[in-house]
């Protein structure tokens, strides 16, 4: 499974590598920290699964989120974000994220949910 990164934050990206890398079926195809890469990245590499924050510099996941859905609706979405509000779950939601999770609460459950994923695609 060939995971892409979006997030602002380098030293998360990091992280996010490290602990996805140690899932064997996934493949961590890129890591990108701004909107306009992240456009690039999915065209170029066609991502079966991203994770992807909300707001960053040059604009929102959210835009990076619409396009995906749009263009391929089988890609797998995690959000992976600082701002749950309720707002930005519901828009995610609307637009076909399959899962909403919170950097400071939820970011353990993101290793679980993409070893199911993977799985599901073996």
């Amino acid at each position: 499974m060939k995971v892409l990164i979006v997030d602002d934050s380098a030293a998360l990206r990091q992280r996010l590598v490290e602990m996805l890398s140690k899932i064997k079926q996934l493949d961590i195809v890129g890591d990108v920290g701004n909107v306009s890469a992240a456009h690039d990245a999915v065209r170029a590499l066609q991502p079966d699964l991203i994770v992807l924050d909300i707001r960053m510099g040059d604009g929102t996941g959210i835009d990076v989120l619409r396009e995906v859905k749009r263009h391929n609706p089988s890609t797998k979405v995690i959000i992976l974000t600082n701002f749950p509000e309720p707002q930005y779950e519901r828009k995610c939601a609307e637009l076909g994220a399959d899962f909403f999770l919170r950097k400071s609460t939820d970011s353990h459950r993101l290793v679980e949910i993409s070893e199911r994923l993977a799985a599901h695609l073996e």
